[in-house]
């Protein structure tokens, strides 16, 4: 049973320009809100094409969430690469964590002007993830903080306030995919990366700027910014570095 979106959770579309950009939210309980704003300032100075997709599992429910499977989410950004295809001569993609892993295997399957990551992870913190398998035999859903990220970003954020143990397992499979293919990628890539990111490991952006096969790569830390994206203190810079890098290739 699909359950009712939540309201505010998207997908957006900004229709512009031949220019497209494919943005993939993460996969932690958030939604198409996550990526929003930056799409909103990009769009507005520029005039490209923007998809925020809602992935099938997101914006609905936890249980959604949970019986969603990899390869749900893969169909559907194939739907929409296919679409910006037809709309635009220009076309990058890109992703926050889990999306910015997504975005990489898009990047080894198609022919990308460009692609850009926001925090993708090569793994997560701490010893909770080793005990995934463990725990998913007890427990179904780990509790989120809902309350607390609406407040952090003045009630901008939409998702869940719980989400299932086993999006870790998913996360962990396309990570172990992500990792086999990035020598294949070819295309320009922008990797940014929170200093002060306190969810994946310290190394993944400069593994995935070593491992990577684009000639033309840059990586860049944000200062200022922890893992979420939303209402970041480096916004105004991820949107610049983002224009810029699409003015470039």
């Amino acid at each position: 049973m699909t359950h009712k979106t939540l309201l505010g959770a998207g997908p957006f579309y900004f229709k512009g320009n031949k220019t497209g950009i494919l943005m993939i939210p993460g996969g932690g309980g958030g939604t198409c809100a996550d990526l929003k704003y930056i799409a909103e300032d990009i769009y507005n100075e520029t005039g490209y094409t923007i998809h925020i997709p809602l992935l099938p599992g997101f914006g609905t429910s936890p249980q959604d969430l949970k019986n969603t499977p990899i390869n749900v989410w893969k169909n559907a950004l194939d739907e929409e690469i296919q679409l910006l295809e037809k709309q635009c001569h220009k076309l990058i993609v890109g992703g926050h964590s889990m999306g910015g892993i997504l975005a990489l295997i898009l990047a080894s399957k198609y022919e990308l002007d460009g692609i850009f990551t926001l925090s993708a992870p090569i793994g997560i913190k701490g010893i909770g993830s080793k005990l995934v398998p463990f725990l998913k035999i007890f427990i179904k859903y780990y509790p989120i903080d809902s309350a607390k990220f609406k407040k952090e970003t003045n009630d901008k954020w939409v998702g869940y306030d719980k989400i299932p143990l086993n999006q870790a397992t998913k996360m962990k499979k396309l990570i172990k995919q992500m990792k086999q293919i990035l020598p294949y990628i070819k295309c320009p890539a922008l990797l940014l990366q929170g200093h002060l990111d306190s969810v994946i490991k310290t190394n993944s952006m400069d593994f995935i700027y070593d491992k990577i096969g684009s000639i033309i790569k840059k990586e860049l830390w944000l200062e200022n910014n922890d893992h979420p994206i939303l209402e970041s203190p480096d916004h105004d810079i991820i949107v610049s570095e983002l224009i810029n890098f699409v003015k470039e290739i």
